[in-house]
């Protein structure tokens, strides 16, 4: 059954369309465009109105078979069969994902968003007040740049933002240079322990054929390591592999695939904050200041002695984090453990945190100013 015009749930988007299957983006991308997106649990997948499409008919793929749409009862629809699909780089606020949408008529509506993407990204959603947050643990592990409320048919809010540091903040300038990032800090309570499950067997995985390109940003980025003291030559019994994936802007990015050494990690369960329990915080603050830590997880040592459970294998020798780098499964936990407790004082007074984002927030100029000086002292 059809929703009426008062019980639609309408959300604004932007979407980019781009040529590679999901999980698999491609450099190859079309004209970015937006719309609004109706959330409707009725339909059963995403749907993108044929019109929209016209614009960008070269990202339009043929779906192996061709599908006719039926409404609850059975009875197929006048729109006709399904033969084309989409792959959209979606963005709704700060929820960012891409998704497949098939091509059909679906009237005035330029996108329908069905059980397949509500049952993916499970948002909560309040019906009385027409507000939606992308709260789920799969949003914030792969959505969420930042834990944003979204409000239907609410206008855009006007934001005077800047990413240069304030002149009333000068004091501080050091803590923003390059040389005040410590290339190897010093052991802390808080060093990342890796502890095996006792059935645990230390394997290593392969070295993979790479690219010129992939080749040369390894070679760089284990040089870079190794002179800032990050990594250090290993004899480690155990290795994982090395892989790469792009950045936004198209370069690849070396990472370490811990997927065999996360399975045999004994898991730390330090919670990490629920993204609508942030949100609740910031509710009646009128001005804020966001930081993002450079690095943030090198900050933090691996415990004396579990080295050697971080090396990888690549063409150029066998290495091991002296820092806890991305990809271990305790890693978010340690982090965030060691975060609280250094800003434990003024926790959800007027500092937020997840992870290495910081964002302090006042109901005033005043004592907004005085807020971020505690938090850079």
């Amino acid at each position: 059954m059809s929703l009426t015009n008062e019980s639609q749930f309408m959300l604004m988007f932007c979407a980019q369309p781009c040529e590679n299957p999901l999980e698999k983006r491609s450099a190859i991308q079309g004209k970015p465009f937006s719309g609004w997106a109706m959330l409707d649990s009725g339909a059963s997948s995403i749907f993108i109105n044929e019109k929209i499409v016209q614009d960008f008919q070269r990202f339009k793929k043929k779906l192996d078979k061709p599908r006719r749409l039926k409404v609850i009862d059975g009875r197929e629809i006048n729109s006709g069969r399904v033969e084309h699909y989409v792959t959209l780089n979606l963005k709704i606020f700060a929820n960012e994902a891409d998704v497949d949408a098939y091509v059909v008529n679906v009237g005035d509506h330029d996108l329908v968003l069905g059980m397949a993407w509500l049952k993916r990204h499970n948002p909560a959603i309040d019906w009385d007040k027409k507000s939606l947050v992308f709260s789920s643990r799969y949003c914030s592990e792969n959505c969420l740049h930042t834990s944003l409320i979204v409000k239907s048919g609410e206008p855009d809010l006007e934001i005077a933002a800047t990413t240069e540091l304030p002149s009333r903040y000068s004091e501080f300038s050091k803590i923003f240079t390059e040389e005040e990032i410590s290339p190897l800090p010093p052991h802390r309570p808080y060093d990342c322990e890796i502890t095996l499950k006792p059935d645990a067997v230390p394997c290593h995985g392969p070295i993979y054929s790479l690219g010129p390109r992939e080749d040369e940003e390894l070679c760089k980025t284990v040089t870079k390591q190794l002179e800032a003291g990050l990594i250090r030559p290993s004899k480690s019994p155990m290795a994982s592999p090395v892989i790469f994936v792009k950045k936004k802007n198209g370069s690849p990015r070396m990472c370490i695939d811990y997927r065999k050494l996360n399975d045999m990690t004994v898991k730390n369960v330090y919670p990490l904050p629920r993204s609508s329990d942030l949100i609740e915080k910031l509710r009646g603050a009128k001005i804020f200041s966001k930081f993002d830590l450079k690095c943030g997880y090198n900050l933090v040592r691996i415990k004396e002695g579990d080295e050697w459970k971080t090396a990888f294998r690549t063409r150029y020798g066998l290495f091991e984090y002296l820092v806890m780098p991305f990809g271990l499964t305790n890693a978010p936990a340690t982090f965030q453990h060691f975060m609280n407790d250094i800003f434990r004082d003024i926790l959800d007074i007027y500092v937020i945190i997840y992870l290495d984002d910081i964002l302090v927030f006042s109901k005033n100029k005043e004592d907004h100013e005085q807020h971020v000086r505690e938090v850079l002292s």
